[in-house]
């Protein structure tokens, strides 16, 4: 394991913020993790782990160790029950899950990032989250190195949330998923259905296959190519209303929405665009043109920049409608 000083993140973050870390290294096994932990220890300064970046947003350069997570692994325990070991590509594992026949995942399809950053977001599309199918967290507290596995109820998940967003001490090496053996389709999610009404294909005679596949065409359809327009995905969380407040905000707006559980989930792309900020930008930040809750970058920009920016049309959507968007991504 090497660890390199007053290293550049730029290539190792999904906006290509251009910010420096005092130490950075990479590790591949559990050993090499210990290694790094005792080396923080020594030069007694915080850490901070990163997969692939795609959720993160450096607001300053970090004056600590940062982590990138390599480790990688599968263990298949029974036909329902695998582990994969946190620095998989997320991606990549619901298409492997599929070729094994574990179905369930195929709706998070294309959604960047590593196995191990799915909790922590509990990451989520198309009407499924990822906490529907964790059945345990495997982790490692860096401040004791003390091993410790979190059960489904003890991760507290809620809407792209989850306790490890609050207890960052937690490493996690491995994520335990129970997936099911027949196939179970699920299109009910408004957008998803109409994609599959407008193609020629047979509703009825779905695959899950097929609906791995469509996720991530609609997903390259509607979400600009991260290759060439640095992005996060949503840069914002979609709104969740209890029933008063989706009342004082459709006495403003009509809007479309999602409703389960008597609360009322409302896409904060659509405010974004209906508040005029589609496509528009400042400098090296701008709102996409294909989704208004993605955020873009030029590449090679400072942290503040794009956090100003993301403010701005925060408190703009708040005077038009009254309510508060939340940016989805970490803040470093």
């Amino acid at each position: 394991m090497k660890i390199e000083e007053n290293y550049c993140i730029k290539d190792i973050n999904s906006l290509r913020v251009n910010q420096f870390v005092k130490y950075f290294c990479s590790i591949e096994t559990v050993e090499q993790l210990q290694e790094a932990i005792e080396f923080s220890k020594i030069k007694k300064i915080p850490l901070f782990f990163i997969g692939e970046g795609s959720n993160v947003v450096f607001t300053n350069d970090y004056d600590g160790l940062i982590i990138r997570n390599n480790i990688i692994g599968k263990i298949e325990h029974d036909e329902r029950i695998v582990e994969i070991y946190s620095g998989e590509n997320w991606h990549n594992f619901v298409d492997w899950s599929l070729s094994k026949e574990r179905y369930g995942l195929e709706n998070l399809a294309l959604i960047p990032g590593t196995v191990g950053a799915s909790p922590i977001q509990n990451i989520g599309a198309y009407g499924k989250d990822v906490s529907a199918f964790i059945k345990e967290v495997k982790s490692i507290n860096t401040l004791t190195t003390e091993e410790r596995v979190f059960s489904k109820e003890e991760c507290r998940f809620g809407y792209r949330s989850s306790l490890f967003q609050n207890k960052k001490e937690y490493f996690i090496t491995s994520v335990v998923f129970e997936t099911n053996t027949d196939p179970c389709i699920d299109i009910s999610y408004d957008s998803l259905q109409k994609f599959f009404r407008a193609s020629s294909m047979e509703i009825e005679t779905l695959k899950p296959k097929d609906v791995f596949d469509g996720v991530s065409t609609l997903r390259t359809t509607i979400l600009p190519d991260h290759n060439k327009e640095f992005n996060v995905g949503s840069f914002f969380k979609n709104l969740v209303l209890g029933e008063e407040d989706f009342k004082k905000l459709t006495k403003i707006i009509s809007v479309p929405y999602h409703e389960t559980n008597s609360l009322y989930k409302v896409s904060s792309g659509y405010l974004i665009e209906k508040s005029g900020w589609k496509g528009r930008g400042v400098g090296k930040v701008r709102i996409s043109e294909k989704h208004a809750s993605v955020l873009t970058t030029s590449g090679n920009l400072d942290g503040k920049e794009l956090v100003r920016f993301a403010n701005s049309i925060i408190d703009d959507v708040y005077s038009k409608f009254g309510v508060k968007l939340e940016i989805e991504p970490t803040l470093i």
